[in-house]
Formats: structure tokens, sequence, C-alpha cells
């Protein structure tokens, strides 16, 4: 085996001899005033000797130039990717390949050439290679500028709507760039630039409004006003706080109405061209941001097989919806440590699934429509597919509509907005609720316009879809409170209490002078009067915390923010301090304890057991 001192000996030996190969042939090619040029296919450059000589060094086996340089703007920042041709030896041209500028210094990328394109040996011909590349491309390099997402932009002083394939308004020659999973985000020309359009886009505006008979209004209604709603989202101010969460059991058709809905923006076909908890919550961040003023279909939040899958699809579901809902996302750094842009929610969210979300502030943050078995009739549902082509010709019609009326909607939204939000109000239920309702009315109300001024719809028929809205938009709202009740985590907490007490694991003792019979056996957690119980907090939390994992599900908030939140709805007294906790005295020995002066819990936890 040769040493290292050998191989060295051998690698200067080639060198030395393709130089005398190189060595008074003529250049091929020679920059003006550069010190790189092209021998046998190769890039070489000058150096000048001690004795005031010229050497030619060899530097690679293939010539390349950067063609095209391309900037794409997301709205948030500027990438720049280099389009690069290259030939081997003068004689194979090699694949054009693009690369990410931040990617060009480093070389790396010349793996996708394969093992035929190389550099010579030596600490420096990377830096040498890419200056030559760089300095023969200063005259050929072709600079353009794309938009990498959707929706509203201000191009050369005009407001226009972008989609993959452009976009609708303004003097046209814009160009979009979307990943290959974002490219069906495509609308048809509009104007209709030709007859057959026209008749396309009259159809495109029947199938959407057909989209409202395929099933139960309760199911379609709300699709169609989430539908409409997304193009408006970055328009609004306030933006809309909420997610569509489309909830129902397997076979129910949930993925099909999804993918009818996202049919408005561009032609999907099935389920492997939505999002799904398969991709990582970094990925869904992304393309949250990118489908600006569109609608982002996340499909099948199902029962996992084991409590990591379960776990996983839950957070990048609480995530999400907490991400749409307050329009923010994950603060990023630059590898200099420097902060990136966030990349916030920019559009609307549709989530199909077959379990509900915990948590009572997450499910305030989702309008929950429910699909039952018999909610789609499938004969409606099949002939609406076949009409599906024509639906993004509705969409773009839409848009342009927006588009002209853009300064009345502006104006206007805030006070209808509000008009709304009073009109949907309702004592007792989360403040969220009637914001949903009045975004979805919005939305209703806007849509209705565009088709009425279209003559697809009358004012009879105006006013009764609007009428039979507001119905639907107040039940799910009393329906979405009455989960957000039955999710309350204290009413939770206690229950379960209540629960472990009725079977006997745990016991609340009388606390002198109480004279009444012990409530429940086992561990004790706790002591209770005629007018409070006492938990021992400790005990309590860990009981309930073992009832949570023994039936595989998990209590929402920690101990501290727990107690804190008792506390706060006055339903313990604190101590003279301010604290949770304070002491009292059983047969003279001190026990910190949570009071409970709750009249309700008090009667769950200790009165029913007995009653």
């Amino acid at each position: 085996m040769k040493n290292k001192q050998e191989i060295r000996q051998a690698v200067k030996k080639q060198i030395e001899k393709e130089q005398a190969g190189l060595e008074g042939q003529g250049k091929e090619h020679d920059p003006t005033g550069s010190p790189y040029f092209v021998k046998n296919g190769r890039w070489c450059r000058t150096k000048i000797a001690r004795d005031g000589g010229e050497n030619t060094i060899p530097m690679s086996n293939f010539t390349a130039k950067i063609t095209q340089e391309n900037i794409i703007d997301d709205g948030k920042e500027t990438t720049i990717f280099f389009t690069i041709e290259g030939v081997l030896l003068g004689k194979k041209a090699l694949p054009t390949i693009e690369i990410e500028s931040r990617l060009f210094p480093g070389m790396t990328w010349l793996a996708q050439w394969g093992s035929r394109a190389r550099l010579e040996p030596g600490q420096t011909v990377k830096d040498y290679v890419r200056h030559a590349i760089q300095t023969a491309s200063n005259d050929t390099t072709t600079f353009s500028t794309h938009y990498g997402h959707l929706g509203w932009r201000k191009i050369a002083g005009e407001i226009v709507y972008l989609h993959a394939g452009g976009a609708i308004g303004g003097a046209g020659g814009v160009s979009v760039r979307l990943s290959k999973e974002l490219e069906r985000f495509r609308l048809p020309p509009y104007p209709p630039n030709k007859p057959e359009n026209a008749e396309a886009a009259r159809r495109g505006l029947q199938a959407s409004l057909d989209f409202l008979n395929i099933g139960s209004l309760n199911v379609t209604l709300p699709l169609f006003c989430l539908v409409y709603l997304s193009p408006l989202t970055t328009l609004l101010s306030p933006q809309p706080n909420f997610s569509l969460y489309l909830h129902g059991l397997s076979g129910t058709y949930k993925s099909t109405l999804a993918i009818l809905a996202l049919c408005h923006f561009g032609p999907f076909s099935g389920v492997e061209s939505l999002s799904n908890f398969s991709d990582t919550v970094g990925i869904l961040e992304k393309r949250a941001f990118t489908l600006k003023d569109s609608l982002h279909v996340i499909d099948d939040y199902h029962p996992a097989s084991n409590k990591r899958n379960a776990d996983n699809m839950e957070s990048t579901a609480q995530k999400l919806i907490r991400g749409y809902s307050n329009r923010t996302a994950r603060g990023r750094l630059n590898t200099d440590t420097t902060e990136k842009g966030r990349y916030e929610p920019r559009g609307m969210m549709l989530m199909t699934a077959e379990e509900l979300p915990t948590l009572e502030s997450t499910l305030a943050r989702v309008c929950v429509v429910s699909v039952e078995q018999d909610s789609v009739d499938r004969d409606k549902l099949t002939a609406l597919q076949g009409e599906a082509a024509f639906l993004p010709y509705a969409m773009a019609a839409y848009v342009d509509w927006i588009r002209k009326n853009m300064t009345s909607i502006l104006y206007e939204f805030p006070k209808e907005f509000q008009e709304l939000r009073l009109r949907a109000a309702n004592e007792g239920f989360h403040r969220k609720l009637p914001e949903q309702a009045a975004f979805m009315g919005y939305a209703l109300e806007t849509a209705t316009s565009f088709f009425y001024e279209n003559k697809m719809m009358t004012r009879e028929e105006v006013e009764e879809v609007i009428g039979k809205g507001w119905n639907i938009f107040r039940e799910l709202a009393a329906k979405q409170q009455q989960r957000i009740a039955d999710d309350n985590p204290i009413d939770r907490f206690f229950d379960i209490i209540a629960t472990l007490i009725h079977q006997g694991k745990v016991k609340l003792e009388p606390l002198p002078p109480c004279t009444e019979e012990t409530k429940g056996s086992g561990e004790r957690i706790g002591f209770f009067n005629d007018h409070a119980l006492y938990l021992l907090p400790t005990a309590a939390w860990h009981t309930v915390q073992a009832f949570c994992l023994k039936e595989n599900s998990h209590f929402p908030f920690g101990k501290n923010t727990f107690f804190q939140m008792l506390q706060s709805k006055k339903i313990i007294e604190p101590s003279i301090k301010g604290e949770s906790t304070q002491f009292v005295k059983v047969l003279g020995k001190a026990f910190r304890v949570l009071k409970i002066i709750n009249e309700g819990i008090f009667r769950k936890t200790v009165t029913s057991v007995t009653d």
C-alpha cells in the first residue's frame, strides 16, 4: 500500500504532466481581464512564476456558466436561485441544474453532475473555479423576479391576486414559483380570453352554487362560506381567528367534501394532493404562510395505533389551530443566530378529522362541522365531481370582483363586522364564538352579493340563503359552546375526583368537629365539613394524573397553572398572603390544603356521594 508521501508525489507528477500538455496550446477562451481560460475543455488559470514566466494551472475537467438568476419573493424574504449549465471536457453537455445561491460557494452542488465532473486537487481550487464561473457569466446571465406565495400583492402600483399560473389583475407578465406540492393552486385567466372560457366561467359559478345542494346545508353552507372567506383573509382587519373542523367517522365523505371545496382554487382530485399529519410541523407552517388568501386543507386527524403517534398528531393539530387563530408562528434563526421572519398563517384552514381536539381554549378556535353518514347525497356529489374542473373559474371571477370592489370592502368591513358580531352575540357563549359566526356571516353576504351581481341568484334567493345561514351559524355556536363546557378542565378535574370517590379508590375524611361519615375509601386526598372541601394538593393532583394515564389521556394544564386558574375563578379561597393553598389543623396536625368554596363543586364531590 502506498504511503501518503508516495500519493502526494504521484498527484504532483500528474499535475505537471497535464500542465506540460497544456503549455503552448492556444487559448480557447480568454475573457478580457480574466485570469481564467479554457484549454481542452478544462477551466485553467495562469500563474506567474518567480522568473516572470507563465504557468498554466488546470482547475477542473468541465466548464460552467450561470445562465439564470431567479429571485423568489415570498413576501417575507427573498431567495436567489442560480441555473447552471456545464460542459464536460468541451464535448458532453451536463444536465442543467438549479441551486440556491447560498450553496454556490461551497461547490457541493457539483455532486449533482455525478462522479465525472471533478475539481483538481488543491485547497483553493474551489474558490478559483467558483470565481471563474462567475467571471464567465457576467454577460450571459438573465435575471428574473418571481413571487413565492399566493394571494393579494401590490405589483407596479396595482393590487393583483397571485396564483400558480400568474396573477389576476395588473398588466400581466407576473411569474409565480411554488413548490411542486402547491403548483395546483392555479386559476384560469380572468376576464375570460376565449368564448369557451366565458361558458366555463358560467358553469363554474353554477357548480359552486350546486355545492350547497350536495348534502345537508348544516355541512355544505359552512364549507361554502369558508371557501369564499379565504380570499378575503389578509384584507380584513381583524383577520379571521378560527379554522373549520370537519368532523365525522370514516366513510362520511369528509375528504371528498374537502377536495371539492379546494377545487375552487385549482385542479385537485385526490387526497394525495392534500397536506396531512404525516407532514412535519415546519412544512405545514411554511405552507400556511405560502397559501396566502387561499385555503389550506389538512387531511385525516385520525385515531392512532399508539400513544406516541396520538400525542404527535394532537400536538400538530393544537399548534396549527392556535397559529391560524392567533396569526402567529414559531420564531426562526438564521445560521448567524440573527432572527428570521416568522411564517405566520395568511389564509384559512380546513381540517378533516375523526377525533375532536381537546382543551377548552382550542375548541373555541375552531368551527366544528359534524358530518354524519346521511349528510351527503352521493348522486349529487358524483354529479358535482364531474363539474369540479369548472370551479376554479368561479374563484377567478370572485377574486376579480373583490379586486374591483376592494375599496368599499376595506372601508365597510369594520362597521359590518361589529354589527354581525353583535347579531351573533349570546350571553354565556365563549367570546370567540360570536366572532366565528360574524366572519361566516360576512363571507356569506359577500359571496351572495357576488353571485347576485353576476345574475346567478335572485334577491329572494339571496335573502333565503342568508336567513338559513344565520340559523346554522347560531346552531353551530350553541353546539360548540356545549363542547367547550364539556371539556372544561375544572369540571374534568372534579369529575375525576368524584368518580374515584364513588369507586372507593380515594376518600375524603370529615374535618372536626364535622361528624359525617368518610366519603369513599382508599388513599386520603382531603377533608370536608358542612360548607367546604379541603383537598391535599399533591395527593389530589397525583390521583387525577394517575387516572388520566390509565385511560391513555392527559390533563391539559400543569399543577401550578391549574391551581392559579382555580383561584382566578374564585373556586378556592386563597390564604391571607394570596397563595392558592392555606393551612388547616386536623387533630393538632397542620395540613396544607386547597380550600374549595364553590358550592357546585362541593355538591359534586361531597354531597352527591351520599345522595
